[in-house]
């Protein structure tokens, strides 16, 4: 459960990140004009890239820092 919580957790911060990270990179490579549609295609995939991204690494993270923690309080 604790998986799964965590998970959530770093797909809701991935998800964040991206939306921010697009709303500062549309601002920054657009002008006056409309997006132009190759800035379309690098930004549509963005969202789910980074919450899947964020997801994976809140896990991993959560793993390890487990793990070390068991590493340390079994030494004593």
């Amino acid at each position: 459960m604790r998986t799964a919580g965590i998970g959530v957790l770093g797909l809701i911060g991935g998800l964040l990140f991206a939306i921010v990270l697009q709303d500062a990179l549309a601002h920054a490579l657009t002008g006056d004009g409309g997006t132009p549609s190759v800035l379309d295609m690098i930004l549509g995939p963005l969202l789910p890239a980074f919450a899947l991204l964020g997801a994976v690494l809140s896990v991993w993270l959560d793993r390890r820092h487990r793990r070390t923690r068991s590493k340390d309080t079994t030494d004593d």
